[in-house]
């Protein structure tokens, strides 16, 4: 067991990690092995709750076993307590900050974000989306704020170095930019890859992929679906097809490619584009008023980048998106901690408030731009 006097003394947030999953595989996994590392000293891991490879029931399932070995390595080595279930957890201290992080399948979501606040959680860190609906998740801030609950979703990007460098550069250029933010997958450009791409993220694109950028705007832009001016999809760029899903013969409309502009009634602007094949990383692109290209910045980047074989080497056969993303995993869980145990501004952090407006873009957005695109 911890001592909280200690965790107090050094005002660090105690952590229960809700949904660790496979070693080398699920993201709350690489979450606990950065607390364990001590790499954000704003908090410790102290609990871990793992409801699927507690049960003997997944005993046959791939991981189990490195799970459970890796429980006891973690046990042992740092005395961290593992549970099956939220409330299993002991009881809150006196004194004690506790943080929640929620790192489960997002249909499980709301129903462990419910328990940790049973559990006293001051604080929880949700994985983006946060909840599959718009309605789930403001039913969600609604019990926070109840609690006096503060609530932040991992949603890496906001606080990338690309994010920052962008907005920098095109704050402090001498003439006025443009500024697109380019999201890229590397799925092959055929109509067999892209159907199955459709179905398995029926939700669509600007739910599944463009939420992290509808998500940089609603925080850096003031974006939202009441202040919006204007909206204009680039026709040259984009791409809106429908297609037959190979498992379930059903018809899936989703864009492979899509670029749009979106103006506010307050005067700000700024340009999404999203490529279902374009590669596997994510671009600040900076532009004068004719177009001409002034600066690019690059998710992951350079230091990113150098980093992954010592990565690679500590942890062989992990994630390859564990690696690229690294430091910003580390800036955002440090940032949360920070404000749940002095209440500094988790700052570029998205709220609940902005997971709740992103969703709502994603939805507001989807027909609008593909009636424009359908039209053309």
């Amino acid at each position: 067991t911890f001592n909280f006097t200690t965790t107090m003394a050094s005002k660090q947030a105690s952590v229960v990690l809700v949904g660790c999953g496979r070693p080398l595989k699920s993201m709350g996994w690489y979450h606990s092995v950065q607390l364990l590392e001590e790499r954000c000293p704003s908090a410790k891991l102290c609990y871990v709750v793992e409801p699927f490879f507690s049960c003997t029931a997944a005993k046959d399932v791939p991981g189990y076993n490195e799970f459970h070995a890796w429980k006891e390595a973690v046990e042992k080595e740092h005395g961290v307590q593992f549970f099956e279930k939220v409330h299993h957890v002991p009881s809150l201290e006196i004194g004690e900050y506790r943080m929640g992080i929620i790192s489960a399948r997002t249909a499980d979501n709301p129903a462990l974000f419910s328990s940790c606040l049973d559990i006293g959680c001051k604080t929880i860190f949700i994985e983006k989306p946060g909840a599959p609906t718009v309605k789930q998740l403001e039913e969600m801030k609604d019990s926070a704020d109840k609690a006096n609950v503060s609530v932040f979703v991992g949603f890496n990007k906001n606080v990338s170095s690309y994010l920052t460098r962008t907005l920098e550069y095109a704050e402090k250029a001498e003439v006025k930019c443009d500024v697109t933010f380019l999201h890229n997958n590397a799925y092959e450009n055929t109509e067999e890859q892209l159907a199955e791409c459709f179905e398995r993220n029926a939700e669509g694109m600007l739910k599944n992929m463009v939420i992290h950028e509808l998500t940089l705007l609603a925080t850096y832009y003031d974006v939202s679906v009441g202040n919006i001016e204007s909206v204009e999809a680039d026709p040259y760029f984009s791409s809106c097809k429908t297609l037959k899903g190979p498992t379930s013969g059903k018809d899936f409309t989703d864009f492979d490619k899509i670029k749009f502009k979106i103006k506010t009634k307050n005067g700000k602007e700024a340009s999404i584009a999203a490529d279902r094949c374009g590669g596997d990383d994510s671009v600040g692109i900076v532009t004068d008023e004719t177009g001409r290209e002034l600066a690019r910045f690059t998710l992951p980047d350079f230091d990113a980048i150098a980093n992954i074989p010592n990565l690679e080497k500590l942890y062989p056969g992990a994630q390859p998106y564990f690696f690229t993303q690294d430091p910003d995993y580390c800036t955002l869980k440090e940032r949360v901690a920070k404000n749940c145990v002095d209440g500094t501004e988790a700052e570029g952090v998205a709220s609940l408030d902005v997971a709740i407006a992103s969703l709502k873009l994603a939805e507001y957005l989807t027909p609008i731009l593909q009636e424009q695109l359908l039209k053309k």
